[in-house]
């Protein structure tokens, strides 16, 4: 395609993945404005999102409302001349009547297989439930969440040793495959939108903090599942007179300890739980760096 009579995008996002996304949208099409969320404060200092940094770079105008009430607003006042836009990791709820205000409505990346894992955390969700596979969905946004009609889609496998971490990076690399190609074809008219199943549509939640409090009457498999899922955050932990450890690497095993405590048998270092245990490869204690289980033995021998 020729740039210069590139279909012109109001892009809406905020972090790294809708960055991936923004940057290879920007190579074939004309990218006339960024709405991301506001600056946030560090150090007493303003802090860019990672897309308003990367638009200013790039001479692209941004802005940053803060709710939908401003959205509604400035899009109102703005009256942008692209006639399609693309979301992606905004952070902002888009209101109808800004969808509305474009001629071919807004596409959407989701990363799942929609209607499965609807919500706000479905990489986690298909990590967490064991999933053996997930995807990317291009949609077209609707007011009701994900529940949009079907513009294209791409499949990924997941083993029981995914991480959401991996994960993420391996949607996003489809993600930047796909939505390009979908968004021309659509506009070319190429593409029909295809209704989802709601009847079939799970639903995801928020991840909070305190979901990564391990468990003990749950499986090691189940568990093995939630650390895969909640490495990097909210992380997978558990206090020990008083400590809190966090465990970044485990397998299961038939070892058969008291659950929810640690123990040692034969050099290794093992978390029980229900069936059986976990035996810990690799372990954070609060302020320290993650250990392999020999040096976390050596160390601690006191809570042992």
């Amino acid at each position: 395609m020729n740039k210069s009579n590139a279909q012109s995008i109001i892009f809406f996002g905020t972090g790294q993945t809708s960055l991936d996304a923004l940057k290879v949208l920007s190579e074939k099409f004309t990218i006339e404005a960024v709405i991301t969320k506001p600056d946030t404060t560090v150090h007493n200092k303003a802090q860019p999102t990672a897309v308003a940094a990367w638009a200013r770079t790039n001479a692209i105008s941004v802005y940053k409302p803060a709710n939908k009430s401003e959205l509604s607003a400035l899009v109102a006042e703005k009256k942008f001349r692209a006639n399609i836009g693309v979301v992606l990791d905004y952070g902002v709820i888009i209101p109808a009547d800004v969808i509305d205000s474009f001629e071919h409505g807004i596409v959407n990346s989701h990363f799942s297989l929609l209607p499965t894992w609807r919500g706000a955390d479905p990489i986690r969700a298909a990590v967490l439930h064991g999933d053996s596979v997930t995807g990317v969905t291009i949609m077209l946004i609707v007011p009701e969440l994900d529940a949009g009609p079907i513009l294209s889609w791409g499949e990924v496998a997941l083993t029981d040793a995914t991480t959401a971490i991996e994960l993420r990076a391996e949607l996003s690399e489809l993600n930047c495959a796909l939505l390009p190609e979908t968004i021309q074809l659509y506009l070319d008219g190429s593409i029909e939108p295809i209704a989802q199943d709601t009847e079939s549509a799970t639903l995801t939640t928020k991840t909070r903090k305190e979901d990564g409090l391990l468990n003990p009457s749950l499986t090691a498999h189940e568990l093995i599942r939630q650390i895969n899922a909640y490495l990097g955050w909210p992380k997978s932990y558990f206090e020990v007179n008083g400590n809190l450890m966090v465990i970044t690497k485990a397998k299961a095993s038939d070892y058969s300890t008291d659950p929810g405590t640690l123990s040692t048998h034969n050099g290794k270092l093992y978390f029980g739980c229900n069936g059986g245990s976990l035996e810990i490869q690799e372990i954070q204690p609060a302020g320290k760096k993650p250990m392999d289980a020999q040096s976390f033995i050596n160390g601690y021998k006191n809570l042992l």
